[in-house]
């Protein structure tokens, strides 16, 4: 009895550890628009609720399209910064919360003209064959520095406020 106990605390530390790697990976495609890669870490059936931001997207593949499409024309260099994570996990199932800072560069050769908000995700994640993915995201932008020249945020920010 005391043997499954240590293995199933074992078990779920290399879950955690396991999340943290996967978030890890989300932010680094991210940050390289490695938009395939990035989509890869959600499930099929995914929904990401993008407060303040591109609103509600469901499945992979238009969380996909839809991040693409609003940020690869617009930064140069992004960078996302996770902070604060922490996980629980049931079985082949995981919550986890974590804070976020996000800088995006709009002309490489001029890095002092940036925007960066600051926000704060809740995951919900499912195990599957490949390992953990994402099954539902919610990110509430709570700050910005007011720098987004170009409004990837802005007018998504004016429409949930409406």
């Amino acid at each position: 009895m005391a043997d499954q106990g240590v293995e199933q605390r074992i078990q779920i530390l290399e879950d955690k550890q396991a999340l943290a790697e996967h978030m890890n990976l989300y932010c680094k495609t991210a940050d390289r628009f490695d938009w395939a890669d990035w989509a890869d870490t959600f499930t099929e059936d995914s929904v990401f609720e993008f407060i303040g931001g591109f609103g509600d997207m469901r499945g992979r593949q238009t969380i996909h399209d839809t991040c693409k499409g609003s940020m690869d024309h617009v930064y140069a260099v992004m960078q996302h910064l996770m902070s604060n994570l922490d996980f629980e996990v049931d079985g082949d199932n995981a919550t986890g919360t974590g804070n976020l800072i996000f800088t995006g560069i709009m002309d490489a050769a001029k890095p002092t003209e940036y925007y960066m908000s600051g926000g704060r995700y809740q995951w919900k994640y499912r195990r599957t064959d490949a390992g953990w993915k994402i099954a539902h995201t919610k990110l509430e932008f709570i700050w910005n520095n007011g720098g987004d020249k170009d409004a990837v945020f802005q007018e998504k920010i004016a429409e949930t406020a409406a």
